[in-house]
């Protein structure tokens, strides 16, 4: 048994014993004995649920730990997931942004340059309706 054990026996004893009064010595010693018995086997199933109580704190502490660190996991999976996508988005868009100033830069030199006045877009020619069968 451990000290903390015998020390909460004792006091247990010392505050029932003396309310006990009235006995012969013989009397007394059975008392005593079935005393110290029956306390000492309440202690036991006492210290026995203590422990109980705290493996059943610790396993649902480390459940919890258990239940935030998966948390975190899918949180990081899905920030890593966007930030792909985000990633992927920021390329095509500097790909799209590197085509369009080139297009642009090309029609300049060509306006820019001592080319012949623009002519008028040329009018399309009128169809004649076709003919039918």
């Amino acid at each position: 048994m451990s000290e903390d054990n015998k020390k909460l026996i004792d006091q247990v004893a010392q505050a029932i014993l003396p309310k006990l009064k009235g006995l012969s010595e013989k009397n007394a010693k059975k008392v005593l004995n079935e005393t110290t018995k029956s306390v000492s086997s309440i202690v036991k199933k006492y210290s026995k649920l203590i422990a109980e109580q705290e493996k059943e704190a610790a396993k649902s502490k480390e459940k919890a730990a258990k239940a935030a660190a998966k948390k975190a996991e899918k949180d990081a999976k899905k920030k890593s997931k966007e930030s792909k996508k985000v990633a992927k988005a920021k390329l095509l868009a500097s790909l799209i942004a590197k085509e369009k100033p080139a297009a642009p830069a090309a029609a300049k030199k060509t306006t820019t340059a001592k080319a012949p006045a623009a002519k008028a877009p040329a009018k399309p020619k009128a169809r004649a309706p076709k003919a039918k069968k």
